[in-house]
């Protein structure tokens, strides 16, 4: 994931939201995440708006935009990494999980 779209919508499918139903989680316009993702170029929310993305979608702000991790120190952003490679590992387990109980039930 290399742009802020690309990573708000890997985070919208991840929680099986669409643009419509993220913008009322978040408590925005109807139309707000729909009209961030067809921006032309780099979209550049509000910081509120920004910011009630991330909890409706219950991820950090360096999540969406990696340059946050700039504002923690150099041991916070190691934990980060290590908090995030068990984010994905756990992923992984639930994932190999589903299937094995998809395979056991057919």
């Amino acid at each position: 994931m290399d742009s802020f779209k690309s990573r708000l919508e890997y985070y919208m499918q991840k929680g099986g939201f669409n643009p419509t139903s993220l913008s009322k989680k978040a408590s925005l316009n109807v139309t707000a995440v729909r009209d961030i993702l067809k921006h032309e170029g780099t979209p550049n929310p509000r910081i509120d708006t920004f910011f009630k993305l991330c909890r409706a979608l219950s991820v950090n702000p360096y999540n969406l935009f990696p340059a946050f991790r700039e504002l923690f120190s150099h041991r916070l952003r190691r934990l980060l990494d290590k908090a995030e490679k068990l984010d994905e590992r756990d992923q992984q387990l639930l994932e190999e999980k589903s299937q094995k109980d998809y395979k056991q039930v057919k």
